[in-house]
């Protein structure tokens, strides 16, 4: 079945701003979020001289913000310091009475999560292309992690937000990463506790335990976005936020050609490699999968060449789009372009039935690009934005600072560590349910940004005291993680609301409860967490032989340890599979598996 076509009424022109901001003309308006907006602009000079920039602002009634003010700042510095073909390049930070700015490389091109959602359905990502475009990504998040200060010590930055909405591919071929304002950055303003960074589908296990988070981090991400590349489908966005995470978590990772019998081996077991839930058994650098994916494309035939990976582009998104956007880079009638553009995307393309279901498969690509500050696309500068900081449909939650602080607070039967993280929350709270405490902590912006009163602050509050034997074990509050471990005290939390609480420590088994919260004294909840762990012996194994448990290799020489629950088991000698079967682990007990006996019995 074809697809149908429906033409909206186009919204307000974006492009007829003529407004001047210092040293630029503001052309357009790409994206508006929570924090900021992001505009197309141009400045001129002698000579006819004229530069298409990228403006990044931050929202006027955030600007006054201490906390995100250095936010914002620390983002320039950062990404002023990163001079990489594969890293969009930051031109100014800069000051127009008293409001900041970020102008910044303007691209012609297509974000990956638009060239994969059109890809759906149709001719998928060419493998070459694919396997490309991870390792000029993989290159820049080198360059990036081995960054280093003005005295030349390593600053230790980790991207945290590797996802195809932050993935460009222009029509010259080139490939950039996008958005350094989620960096982790240990020399600059520190995270707000108990607020998550990163979307969740796009995060690495540890960012969802509140573990140690480092440049293997982005690589498992990495590692995310190329196997949606080969496949065209999502690997862990499964659902809700909870299904999100725990697939994330322990979801059982399929082979590439499970889903494209095409899939070389070779590639993608460099993905595999990259999506190993425990980081030891990951690439430990970005380089290291930049150079497994460059030996891989030395051996094909078709490695893609620069200007045949923009021919390819352009040829899914047409050519005449492709000629607006270079025309725009080149200053040449950027307003009419921008106005062209415009009216392209006010056709919509009405989902087959036939087709694909995902929600890639009838996105819009964005007209020009944005980064986290923006929401896809707005056309009227005077709104009001959302309340939520998502930038593109995306989980990316809030990042808006919140009046929290933490300290240590000693208290009876406090545990190993001797002490609670005491997290009090200040102000007008969102309701937790279905929230969770990301939600909770995040504040209503109207309010504030008002001066009144927030109606919470009259409201009843109470305190959670989470407690576990043994400690550090990471907190879950309807399902979300909060990036807290036990034990920890959450101040502040409104009476009435009922609240599902779960903890996760490895080696244990889940525990879960549900209180409503009360007024009176604190509210004290206590877990003795169980032994979750069994081990799997194999018998009759020939020597030769590899194995890999849930796709991580394991010795089948010794005794497996491993968590209660289904596994898969497979065993392979001279790339022939002997058994590829799902076992079951029990708790404090040991799972024999004699292979010979389960040969013959086959």
């Amino acid at each position: 079945m074809g697809q149908r076509h429906t033409v909206d009424s186009p919204p307000d022109s974006p492009t007829q701003m003529h407004e001047t901001f210092g040293r630029y003309r503001l052309l357009g308006l790409l994206g508006q979020g929570g924090m900021g907006r992001l505009y197309i602009a141009e400045r001129r000079g002698v000579q006819g001289f004229v530069k298409v920039v990228a403006l990044k602002r931050i929202l006027p009634h955030l600007a006054d913000s201490p906390q995100l003010r250095d936010m914002f700042l620390n983002e320039a510095r950062i990404a002023a310091r990163l001079e990489h073909p594969n890293i969009v390049a930051t031109y100014e930070l800069g000051e127009v009475e008293g409001k900041y700015f970020i102008s910044m490389e303007y691209l012609p091109g297509e974000d990956l999560s638009a060239v994969i959602g059109r890809c759906q359905g149709g001719q998928p990502i060419p493998i070459e292309i694919a396997a490309g475009l991870a390792q000029q990504v993989a290159k820049g998040l080198q360059y990036a992690h081995d960054a280093r200060d003005g005295h030349g010590r390593p600053i230790g930055l980790v991207h945290r937000d590797v996802s195809p909405r932050n993935i460009f591919l222009t029509y010259h071929g080139g490939v950039k990463l996008l958005d350094f304002g989620m960096v982790r950055n240990p020399a600059g303003p520190k995270s707000v506790p108990g607020i998550f960074k990163g979307k969740y589908g796009y995060c690495a296990p540890e960012q969802l335990e509140g573990g140690r988070i480092d440049r293997r981090t982005d690589v498992f991400c990495l590692g995310i976005v190329l196997w949606e590349c080969l496949t065209g489908a999502r690997l862990f966005d499964v659902g809700t936020d909870v299904e999100t995470i725990d697939a994330v978590r322990s979801r059982r990772i399929e082979r590439p050609s499970a889903l494209r019998p095409e899939v070389p081996r070779r590639l993608e077991e460099i993905a595999l490699r990259a999506l190993a839930r425990e980081p030891a058994q990951r690439y430990q650098s970005a380089l290291e999968m930049a150079e497994d994916l460059d030996r891989f494309l030395l051996d094909r035939n078709n490695r893609p060449a620069t200007m045949s990976a923009g021919q390819w582009l352009e040829a899914i998104f047409g050519a005449e789009r492709a000629a607006l956007k270079r025309s725009i880079s080149q200053g040449d009638n950027a307003e009419g372009a921008l106005v062209r553009l415009t009216a392209i995307d006010a056709v919509k393309v009405a989902p087959d039935p036939e087709r694909s279901s995902s929600p890639r498969s009838t996105a819009q690509p964005r007209a020009l690009w944005s980064t986290s500050f923006g929401s896809g696309s707005s056309s009227n500068p005077t709104t009001e934005p959302a309340p939520a900081d998502a930038s593109d449909g995306d989980d990316l939650i809030s990042t808006r600072p919140v009046s929290i602080t933490a300290r240590p607070s000693v208290a009876p039967g406090a545990g190993p560590r001797g002490g609670a993280t005491r997290i009090v929350v200040v102000g007008s709270l969102v309701a937790l349910a279905g929230l969770g405490v990301v939600g909770a902590v995040a504040m209503r912006g109207a309010s504030l940004r008002a001066g009144t009163p927030s109606s919470a602050t009259t409201q009843s509050t109470t305190s959670l005291d989470l407690r576990s034997e043994p400690a550090g074990a990471s907190i879950f509050v309807d399902g979300r993680p909060t990036g807290l471990k036990t034990p920890a005290v959450m101040e502040g939390l409104p009476v009435g609301q009922t609240v599902k609480l779960r903890l996760d420590l490895g080696g244990y088994a889940v525990a879960s409860k549900e209180t409503t919260l009360a007024a009176g004294q604190p509210q004290t909840l206590s877990f003795a967490l169980e032994s979750a762990m069994g081990t799997v012996r194999l018998v009759g194994v020939p020597r030769q032989a590899t194995a890999e448990l849930d796709d991580r290799p394991v010795d089948p020489s010794k005794p497996i340890a491993a968590t209660v629950g289904a596994h898969k088991l497979r065993l392979e000698l001279d790339q022939t599979v002997l058994i590829s079967k799902t076992i079951e682990v029990r708790a404090n007990a040991e799972t024999k598996l004699d292979l010979t006996a389960d040969r013959s019995a086959e």
